[in-house]
């Protein structure tokens, strides 16, 4: 499927949520996040990119050649930034607004160990972040994931940094593939789940 990766903007979101929710359809994402109204505009507002893009995110997309108005897949890459972990964390005080709907405590426990993790590994060194990648089912293995993730480490490499995140089950091969190594401070937040913490090293000459 020739195709090529393209910034999303605000307007695209309603687009990325019908990806997010046929992506992320196994029994834990839909106890956190169930499929209704209130839920679909949270996750366009405040996961994807509804409420504007931040300077240090970026948001890309890619679409269907035969058909470009239809979103099949999507990735937020959050860049090297000035900003501190510290600096973030008190701009970020406060319990978190789940939607009414959503399994808040599962939220809490998933997204706050999550962003634990991250803080606790990278600490102050700059690094590009894979915050999220999702592909449509019927979309899956034409290498789309695969364009979404050299985005990023390509920029990576050009700046000599690392590159983190937080890997589901289905992900994990993928980012295997790609350099990425397993690190400690895997964790199960919900019955037969597992996220997984990965890094790829600065890449070497």
């Amino acid at each position: 499927m020739a195709s090529d990766v393209q910034l999303a903007q605000p307007v695209d979101a309603p687009k990325l949520a019908e990806v997010f929710f046929a992506a992320f359809s196994d029994r834990f994402n839909r106890t956190m996040f169930p499929d209704k109204p209130d839920v679909r505009i949270w996750i366009e507002k405040n996961l994807l990119c509804g409420e504007g893009i931040p300077e240090d995110q970026v948001m890309l997309k890619v679409t269907d050649p035969s058909n470009p108005d239809m979103v099949v897949a999507f990735a937020k890459w959050v860049r090297p930034s000035s900003v501190s972990h510290a600096d973030h964390d008190r701009r970020a005080e406060g319990p978190a607004v789940w939607p009414e709907s959503s399994n808040g405590e599962l939220c809490d426990r998933f997204f706050g160990t999550m962003g634990g993790h991250h803080k606790e590994i990278m600490k102050e060194r700059p690094h590009y972040y894979l915050e999220i990648l999702g592909v449509h089912p019927s979309y899956q293995g034409r290498g789309l994931a695969s364009k979404l993730l050299r985005w990023g480490l390509a920029r990576a490499d050009e700046e000599g940094v690392e590159t983190y995140l937080s890997s589901s089950p289905a992900g994990r091969p993928l980012y295997e593939r790609n350099g990425f190594q397993l690190l400690d401070g895997r964790f199960s937040p919900f019955p037969g789940y597992e996220q997984v913490n990965m890094i790829r090293p600065v890449k070497r000459d």
